[in-house]
């Protein structure tokens, strides 16, 4: 299992570069991973620094208004901090996609040590069916909201560029959006690890 990242919690004040501004960082856990409800939660607050730049950038451009646009403090300082959650964020999604995964192929186990010889009934082998699903829909949960990283990134990006046009964007580089391996299967997979056949109905012959 991969070390457990963290991810920050700004909080902005949208004010010139000289701002004092404070991160809280929450530990992921591959029970917060599983937590759906929480998890997202984290993530809509660590996206509050992409809902704040319009802000902050439109309050330095009127403090640099002489210039016409804000000055390359400014828009440093707000570049190293998209940059710095976009990361984060990345390596998180990652690292619970990973921790689903594990869970699926360990339940994915226990289901195939469910035959018939250990007296288990066809009920409690469903039950095991359907936990395979609650696995295979947090991890799908995972892709959508990389798909909303993905939106949001790109206009937070917009904007910056459109508030800081020389910018650099290699200082510190652009992380890239992570691989995520729920992305990856077919719905035939889906349905062969849930155990379905492919009309959806239940294999009950494993």
């Amino acid at each position: 299992m991969a070390a457990e990242p963290l991810l920050g919690t700004p909080y902005l004040v949208s004010q010139s570069h000289s701002s004092a501004s404070s991160t809280e960082r929450t530990r992921i856990t591959p029970s917060l991973c599983s937590n759906l409800s929480a998890f997202k939660s984290l993530l809509a607050q660590s996206r509050k620094l992409d809902d704040a730049i319009t802000t902050r950038l439109n309050r330095a451009s009127a403090l640099a208004r002489s210039h016409g646009q804000p000055g390359g403090g400014e828009c440093q300082a707000v570049w190293e901090q998209l940059v710095e959650r976009w990361g984060e964020r990345g390596e998180v999604l990652a690292y619970c996609d990973r921790v689903l995964a594990e869970q699926g192929q360990g339940t994915s186990k226990g289901k195939e040590r469910m035959p018939e010889e250990k007296g288990l009934s066809a009920d409690l082998g469903e039950l095991g069916r359907g936990r395979l699903a609650e696995d295979d829909i947090k991890r799908r949960q995972l892709v959508t909201e990389l798909s909303v990283e993905s939106i949001i990134r790109a206009r937070s990006l917009s904007f910056f560029l459109s508030r800081c046009p020389d910018h650099p964007q290699d200082h510190p580089p652009l992380p890239e959006l992570p691989k995520l391996g729920a992305d990856d299967e077919t719905e035939e997979e889906r349905r062969r690890r849930r155990g379905r056949d492919a009309r959806g109905g239940v294999r009950w012959g494993g």
